[in-house]
């Protein structure tokens, strides 16, 4: 029994999952860099799913180093002076895991935020965004603090005081029930883009469909995780929290593809909702009025306006006065001008005053 070793198990499964969900990321990257729809700009959403797959990776090699003095082995075959440390980095795997998923979840729902229309959809997704980094950072945060001194979290021959031993497990049951509520709705909710973005060529529709499946794995895999999480009270805890690693691993990797995969299979749709003739012509209509200032465009539609029965006439031209028909046109410009200010998250970061985040 003392034999037993699931270092190599942990260091398959984390890393393989690690490795996919970088390919992934890379190819989203490189492929919205070279694409002319997007002009060569990440957003938002790619920069949270960079940060999530680098802390991603993170906890992997920590992990890695966990392994290499004894986590996966049961605790009679550890010396005793080493398990402080197995705990001490336990405790760094827990917190970057939580923030791995935390992150590839926004990175997640700010992708539909681009894509989805309707206000209480909008409203579901931030919903959703907010209550998961509560839940999820006070759940990082009570694995540090759930004993005093916070070093006997990591090291139980210290003398000092814990928690009950049960009330930290059931809290992070109930934040891990959440994550996959929460990955499950987001799993969702692109099955409403076939119907709003009225989607014409079947790769777009096989994408989305791949994004959906992988999503639902991602849910599946943090109800697993939930089931585990009773090895934390576990006297051989180094041997019993091998699934919860790769658990915690494979809920955050499959999150972050399930977003690159659907990043990528509505590229197209980021920049115009339809590919039709007509939207052409509006795109090139609306790039057409953009070029034209103001108080030209102004003067333009009192121009071209219908010569009044009660105004002077000059030439068979109407003469627009300076204050009401170019108000009126001022007003319209401004109201054009409002519309094309979208939220912040539907525009591309501003890199030039900041250093983003790619791999």
């Amino acid at each position: 029994m003392e034999s037993e070793n699931r270092g190599s198990e942990i260091l398959t499964i984390t890393w393989t999952l690690t490795g996919l969900a970088a390919l992934s990321l890379i190819v989203r990257t490189v492929w919205k860099i070279r694409s002319k729809k997007t002009k060569s700009k990440l957003w938002w959403d790619d920069y949270v799913c960079s940060l999530s797959w680098f802390v991603l990776k993170t906890s992997t090699f920590i992990t890695t180093i966990a392994i290499s003095k004894g986590l996966g082995k049961h605790v009679q075959a550890i010396p005793e002076k080493t398990l402080p440390a197995i705990g001490l980095i336990g405790n760094f795997i827990g917190t970057l895991s939580i923030l791995a998923s935390v992150w590839s979840k926004t990175s997640f729902a700010l992708t539909l935020l681009r894509l989805l229309s309707g206000r209480w959809t909008k409203d579901l997704l931030w919903l959703g965004v907010a209550t998961i980094h509560v839940f999820l950072i006070v759940n990082a945060l009570f694995m540090w603090i759930r004993c005093s001194p916070a070093a006997k979290t990591w090291d139980a021959y210290m003398e000092g005081t814990c928690w009950d031993n049960q009330v930290y497990p059931q809290y992070a049951m109930f934040a891990a029930g959440y994550s996959a509520a929460i990955d499950f709705i987001l799993a969702l909710l692109p099955l409403s883009l076939f119907h709003q973005l009225q989607m014409l060529r079947w790769k777009e529709k096989l994408g989305i469909s791949i994004a959906i499946i992988v999503a639902l794995l991602s849910g599946v895999t943090a109800v697993m995780k939930a089931t585990v999480i009773s090895g934390l009270t576990s006297s051989d805890f180094t041997f019993t929290t091998a699934p919860l690693i790769y658990h915690s691993t494979a809920e955050s990797a499959l999150t972050i593809i399930a977003a690159c995969i659907l990043s990528l299979s509505t590229l197209s749709r980021v920049t115009r909702p339809q590919n039709t003739t007509g939207n052409k012509s509006l795109e090139n209509q609306s790039q057409t009025s953009e070029n034209i200032p103001l108080g030209a465009a102004s003067a333009t539609s009192g121009q071209s306006a219908p010569p009044s029965s009660s105004g002077g006439d000059n030439g068979g031209i109407r003469v627009v006065g300076g204050g009401g028909g170019g108000e009126h046109g001022g007003e319209r410009d401004e109201r054009v001008e409002r519309s094309r200010n979208r939220a912040w998250y539907k525009q591309p970061p501003d890199t030039n005053t900041w250093p983003g985040v790619l791999m």
